[in-house]
């Protein structure tokens, strides 16, 4: 975490989308207008979504003390 990602053929995102789940900067370069809009949605949708793979933490539980 904390390290930046250089993607320099950005395409659709993929490596965006990797990257800011991992908890890393990125930094895409994409010379297609269409595919820059494209890789920004997708980046920023798997930002808005819940992480499929990392379990919510379960609440404390208080337990009585005899």
């Amino acid at each position: 975490p904390g390290q930046t990602i250089l993607d320099p053929f950005m395409g659709s995102g993929t490596t965006g989308i990797s990257a800011v789940k991992l908890a890393r900067s990125f930094i895409g370069i994409e010379k297609e207008p269409k595919y820059f809009d494209i890789a920004c949605k997708r980046i920023q949708a798997a930002l808005d979504a819940p992480d499929m793979f990392v379990e919510a933490p379960k609440p404390a539980k208080q337990e009585a003390m005899f």
